[in-house]
């Protein structure tokens, strides 16, 4: 009788050869990847902030208690979204991409960390709702930020989805709900540096529900668009 270890590889020889070969390597995707999605954040980020503030990025000038702790929180989500898309695009030794616990844990740990650094001690006071600083009437319920996160998270994912094609053989929700994760952490950096609001309410609602929110859709979507 033959061992599961057996029995899964026969069935990715088989979908391997089922398949007809991807033009581009999934490497090189991969790379293009990891350029396209923070150019993406910073371009989206760039227009909305100009926009609507008229200046780049307000969320890490207008009304900010620390601008060292700005740079600090900033780098640190920066982090968050470049470790969790690293990992989450992995493809590991054998071209199966990294442990299932990693995935995991992924999927688990980018809601709560992003929430712990931005919303716990928030960045800015919350004076910067008022129309008179600002000059802008900013959503209880952070409807501008809900877009700007959706277009980058999005985007991420879709571009994700893209270089991992015809890569993923095994644990292929797992690995939807991780990169659903790493895109919403994209769509979160750029919430931080493009909103100025230090209300609870905007926060969990406009920054940190959609990053919950494409984990899950990751998990569902992808799941039916990552193929062997």
């Amino acid at each position: 009788m033959a061992t599961p270890s057996e029995r899964l590889y026969a069935r990715v020889r088989t979908a391997v050869e089922n398949t007809p070969a991807a033009t581009t390597r999934t490497r090189t995707r991969i790379i293009a990847a990891l350029v396209i999605v923070p150019a993406l954040t910073t371009l989206v980020v760039s227009i909305a902030s100009e926009w609507v503030y008229g200046q780049p990025a307000a969320g890490l000038d207008l009304d900010v208690a620390s601008p060292s702790s700005a740079v600090t929180i900033f780098a640190l989500l920066a982090g968050l979204a470049l470790a969790s898309t690293l990992c989450a695009l992995s493809q590991g030794r054998d071209g199966l991409g990294i442990a299932t616990m990693w995935l995991v844990s992924i999927a688990a740990v980018v809601v709560p960390v992003y929430a712990a650094l931005t919303v716990l001690q928030p960045l800015h006071s919350g004076a910067a709702d008022d129309v008179a600083f600002t000059g802008v009437a900013i959503s209880p319920w952070g409807l501008r930020c809900i877009f700007i996160a959706t277009v980058v998270s999005a985007s991420a994912m879709a571009i994700f989805a893209v270089a991992l094609r015809r890569a993923v053989a095994v644990a292929r929700q797992l690995r939807g709900a991780a990169l659903g994760a790493a895109a919403g952490a994209w769509g979160g950096l750029a919430v931080f540096a493009f909103c100025p609001s230090g209300e609870l309410q905007h926060l969990l609602v406009g920054h940190v529900l959609p990053i919950a929110l494409f984990t899950l859709l990751g998990g569902i979507v992808l799941t039916k668009l990552l193929r062997p």
